[in-house]
């Protein structure tokens, strides 16, 4: 008797499980880049050095983008990937601005209202007068990179270090 009863009990919980389909949920995706230096020329050949001057305007430009990042909402993984984001604010201020670069560059990051904002400020500056490297050039390149590589040097060297002696590890 108390088999059937258990039988019964367990038909009817059964019985009252049904499987509901889930409603489908459509997810759309936007997809936004933007790079620099993407097609670099082949390096199987021979390529002649060349020089350009950069003007750069005496003028400071302020551009906030808010247009790109519209539909972006504010979460853990829109914080992670900020650079991205960073580089196409600072692709559009270019843009708005007809400059092909700018320099001395301030990137402010802010949300408002759940909503990505970021204010790229610098200057304007123009490649100008393009031609062939003279031999004064390179040497004045090279002469920079070695600038570079000082402070580089300097930095590595001013960097704290932690040192472990090999008894300690014993």
């Amino acid at each position: 008797m108390k088999k059937s009863i258990i039988l019964i009990a367990a038909t009817a919980v059964m019985a009252s499980c049904s499987v509901q389909p889930m409603p489908q949920t459509i997810i759309s995706y936007d997809y936004q880049e933007s790079s620099v230096r993407i097609l670099e020329p082949e390096q199987s050949m021979l390529l002649s050095p060349v020089m350009a001057d950069l003007e750069v305007s005496n003028k400071k430009v302020v551009h906030t983008e808010r247009d790109a990042f519209a539909n972006i909402e504010i979460a853990p993984d829109v914080i992670k990937n900020i650079s991205e984001f960073k580089k196409i604010a600072l692709s559009r201020a270019a843009k708005a601005h007809n400059a092909d670069v700018l320099v001395g560059t301030i990137i402010d990051v802010v949300t408002k209202n759940q909503r990505l904002e970021i204010t790229v400020s610098g200057y304007p500056a123009y490649y100008r007068n393009f031609r062939s490297a003279t031999m004064a050039d390179t040497e004045l390149v090279k002469a920079a990179l070695s600038v570079k590589n000082r402070q580089l040097e300097n930095d590595i060297i001013a960097a704290p270090t932690e040192r472990i002696d090999r008894r300690e590890r014993r």
